[in-house]
């Protein structure tokens, strides 16, 4: 019995279709970091005072591209295709910055490293612990971070912070939007911490005052 060339055209097609379909890798979708719109300045301080941020570190398990979910007290999960859009740290960092920013206008807030010497100002070098979501509905956001006085490099505070922020829904979206948000209370631990160190310096070296 002879077979149609048409036939075996259709097979070869439906094959090719099959192999493509086997091969293509799953669809990746990224994630970004953002300013939470909740943030407001802080009172004007008499004089602005220069910030450095970082460096910022993070975790090992969490020095990664995929974004990761936390299920009990010693499991996590990550899922492929569901990965932040450059590196964690760096992100971090720049979002950091620019709420950091946001709260103590007029004052100059830079990524470190920036070398400024002779200058009055403070530096936050953060370790990150933990940045994830959770199965109870929860992004988690937990850190460790230093204050260091600018001028003569001694470390003014040591400080943990944690933050509990309530998700919507199970989406990375939501996920991703509610660890933005925990950066900004971080921030504004960060930036009120600076500003009442700055005081306290004042109070302690009257001289310093303009």
């Amino acid at each position: 019995m002879k077979t149609s060339p048409f036939l075996f055209i259709f097979l070869a097609c439906s094959l090719l279709g099959i192999l493509s379909g086997c091969f293509q890798g799953k669809s990746v979708r990224q994630y970004t970091l953002s300013s939470a719109p909740s943030i407001q300045a802080l009172p004007q301080q008499d004089a602005p005072m220069t910030i450095l941020i970082g460096p910022v570190k993070l975790a090992s398990y969490l020095d990664q591209r995929r974004i990761v979910k936390r299920y009990g007290a010693t499991r996590i999960d990550t899922i492929a295709g569901r990965e932040w859009a450059g590196d964690l740290a760096e992100m971090i960092s720049n979002q950091l910055v620019a709420d950091v920013t946001s709260l103590l206008k007029p004052s100059p807030v830079y990524p470190y490293p920036v070398r400024i010497d002779g200058i009055e100002g403070r530096r936050a070098a953060i370790d990150i612990l933990r940045f994830e979501g959770s199965e109870n509905k929860t992004a988690t956001i937990e850190a460790r971070w230093f204050l260091f006085d600018l001028q003569d490099k001694s470390i003014i505070k040591v400080q943990s912070s944690l933050f509990h922020v309530p998700l919507a829904d199970d989406s990375y979206e939501t996920l991703t939007t509610a660890l933005s948000q925990g950066l900004a209370l971080l921030s504004q631990e960060i930036a009120e911490t600076a500003i009442s160190s700055k005081e306290v310096n004042r109070a302690e070296n009257p001289r310093t005052k303009e």
